[in-house]
């Protein structure tokens, strides 16, 4: 377990002092920032109080005494912080103040890391069972980011679960939308996923209530956005000299001429790659998200971006998640591109801008994003009509005019 800053101060407080001119000896514990104190039990003659050296004035029996109880009480607290490091607790003002009068169970404490560990293992062991890869990354995501979360703002590596509580819940959603810059909707699936672990913490008798309850968050409505012909165009022609951008490019454009997910390309290899009797390229793998097979030809684009990264430690060096939507966004903006676009608008200008348009049929486009059914393709078909509506109504307004016919 990782030490915690931890200071002592002993202080008599002047707007307490009694008749006979005497104030109680208080002790102020601080363990990173957060203060608890309590009395001593002990008085002392204000007069005699020295506030720097923290110990009372004079060599008569009396302040001796007092002195020696000051000493012996500051190496208790400090014998009291070894010991609950070795049972494995974390340390907090008040966990030590309670160590000292001897109201600490002798049972651990469970902390949210460590229910969050528990819970992951288990499900790590279900993995391509009954949980889907994606959703365990999600898992392991959600940690990384709890635990980053935890030091920024409490200056510790973990937390009790009885210190969740709805201020908590309150500054993780903040950190996720703000420092993290995530959508109100990918900051609710973390939520989400706290939500039930604290729920499996109320089921096995570690918390009375989950606090989560009590934070309502939901998701906003998503329509579907992805890039037509001349926005794919203004991607491609798009030419930086910062290397986290232009890989950011790379990745989207890869998606973009896939139809890969962002799990799909974290994960892709070149085991999934074959060559047909006509020495056509094909990435034939499975979703991660469905298990469903996809069957997609590697069109010249994508095969390019291959290339151009062949060599290194990764088949193509992705980015994070929150950092490839981040950087997306500068994209767009510097393209003059009016979409909110993340990475998983590649998937769907691949269902769209790159194949339905190009007169690729419902059936195959299902099949090569790996859709367990034409049904869930269709909402792209859909969506293309939809913009081909509104792009006709503008042409009509074009040519009606004021004429009079």
């Amino acid at each position: 377990m990782v030490r915690s800053s931890f200071a002592i101060l002993f202080f008599i407080r002047d707007s307490r002092v009694k008749k006979d001119g005497t104030a109680s000896i208080e002790v102020v514990l601080t363990v990173n920032g957060e203060r608890c104190s309590f009395s001593t039990g002990k008085k002392v003659k204000v007069s005699n109080w020295d506030k720097a050296k923290q110990q009372v004035r004079g060599k008569d029996e009396e302040a001796k005494s007092l002195n020696s109880f000051i000493t012996a009480l500051k190496a208790q607290l400090y014998q009291k912080e070894a010991e609950q490091l070795d049972k494995g607790f974390i340390i907090t003002a008040e966990l030590l103040r309670d160590a000292y009068f001897g109201k600490v169970e002798t049972l651990k404490e469970k902390s949210l890391l460590e229910i969050l560990k528990e819970h992951n293992a288990e499900r790590k062991a279900m993995v391509g069972k009954t949980v889907a890869p994606a959703t365990y990354w999600v898992f392991e995501y959600t940690g990384r980011l709890l635990k980053e979360f935890i030091k920024s703002k409490y200056g510790r590596e973990d937390l009790y679960l009885r210190e969740i509580n709805l201020g908590f819940i309150q500054g993780l959603h903040s950190f996720l939308l703000g420092e993290k810059k995530m959508g109100q909707n990918s900051s609710t699936k973390h939520l989400k996923f706290l939500k039930k672990l604290l729920n499996l913490a109320v089921s096995n008798s570690y918390i009375s209530y989950n606090p989560v309850n009590a934070y309502k968050v939901e998701r906003e409505p998503v329509e579907i956005d992805y890039l037509d012909e001349e926005e794919l165009r203004k991607v491609i022609n798009f030419d930086t000299p910062i290397p986290r951008f232009e890989r950011a490019k790379d990745m989207f454009l890869f998606g973009c001429f896939t139809g890969l997910s962002y799990i799909d390309i974290k994960t892709l290899s070149s085991e999934h790659f074959e060559k047909d009797g006509t020495g056509r390229i094909w990435i034939k793998k499975r979703r991660v998200k469905t298990g469903v097979l996809s069957r997609i030809p590697l069109l010249p684009i994508a095969k390019l971006i291959l290339d151009k990264y062949k060599g290194g430690d990764k088949l193509l060096p992705i980015q994070d998640p929150a950092d490839v939507n981040k950087y997306l966004k500068d994209i767009a903006i510097l393209c003059n591109i009016k979409k909110r676009i993340t990475f998983h608008t590649s998937r769907h200008t691949f269902a769209t801008t790159v194949t339905l348009s190009n007169n690729i049929s419902l059936e195959v486009v299902s099949k090569m994003l790996g859709h367990t059914n034409t049904r869930m393709t269709t909402h792209y078909a859909k969506l293309m009509d939809k913009c081909i509506g509104e792009q006709m109504d503008k042409l009509m307004d074009t040519f009606t005019g004021d004429a009079d016919y």
